[in-house]
């Protein structure tokens, strides 16, 4: 059973990291290619301007479609097929789809704004972090963690009453 818990975590963080590297390819790009000497500081910031601006809702859409398939799967893994077995496990739904948002979200911030805007920098781009994305980053992964260690320890007192009242049950049977 925990080994099943560990596995559905390690799930949720890739499925989330990997929506968030999906909807940063429009900012990675620029660097990758300074950073391996294909592109000058100018094409970058060009080229840069041209995906940020006019095509940026492509891959923001493509990491959004990303990680609705990728909850598809991950649900569909784990037995919910049906409408019915959907709504007898509705809380786990909601827990790992509010899960997966926060982070993916929060690390699509952070990835976007914050990190790559200090690597741009660091390489001669003209990006700086806006101050909103370290508030909004901080939120938004503060919550996930927050979330996934309450239904954590929710999950431990739930399997705590479990064993206490299977332990009564079991000296009054005997």
């Amino acid at each position: 059973m925990k080994e099943g818990i560990r596995k559905a975590r390690k799930g949720i963080f890739l499925h989330s990291t990997l929506a968030v590297l999906t909807g940063c390819l429009c900012c990675i790009t620029p660097l990758v290619l300074v950073l391996l000497g294909l592109a000058s500081v100018s094409t970058a910031v060009s080229l840069d301007n041209v995906l940020t601006g006019q095509y940026v809702w492509v891959f923001r859409s493509v990491a959004l479609i990303f990680l609705v398939l990728a909850l598809v799967l991950y649900f569909r893994r784990r037995g919910v097929c049906t409408l019915d077995e959907a709504r007898r496990q509705q809380n786990r739904i909601i827990n790992a789809v509010l899960l997966m948002l926060l982070f993916a979200i929060g690390g699509y911030i952070a990835f976007e704004y914050i990190l790559l805007g200090y690597w741009g920098a660091a390489v001669g781009l003209p990006w700086m972090p806006p101050r909103w994305a370290f508030v909004w980053s901080g939120v938004l992964l503060g919550s996930g963690v927050l979330l996934l260690l309450f239904t954590r320890l929710f999950r431990l007192t739930r399997e705590d009453t479990r064993s206490s009242v299977g332990d009564s049950e079991e000296k009054t049977d005997v």
